[in-house]
Formats: structure tokens, sequence, C-alpha cells
């Protein structure tokens, strides 16, 4: 298995029980990475 599997499997896993003051997900996108970008339109 590669290891990037994982680590985006637990960034959204994570997300998910974050309290939602953890992003405002109004002003944050995720690539196809689960890295978050600014949103900026």
């Amino acid at each position: 298995m590669q290891s990037f599997v994982l680590a985006e499997t637990f960034k959204y896993f994570y997300l998910l029980f974050a309290p939602d003051k953890t992003l405002d997900l109004k002003k944050v996108v995720f690539n196809t990475e689960a890295h978050p970008i600014r949103r900026t339109w």
C-alpha cells in the first residue's frame, strides 16, 4: 500500500470528527491529495 493512501484517508477522517472551528469550509476547498486550499473566488 502506498503511504499517501493512509495520509489522505486520515486527513479526511480527522476532519469528519474535528470541531467546526477547525476549518471554515466556506473559505477552504480540498484538492485530490487532501490539501486545503484557500478559496479566492
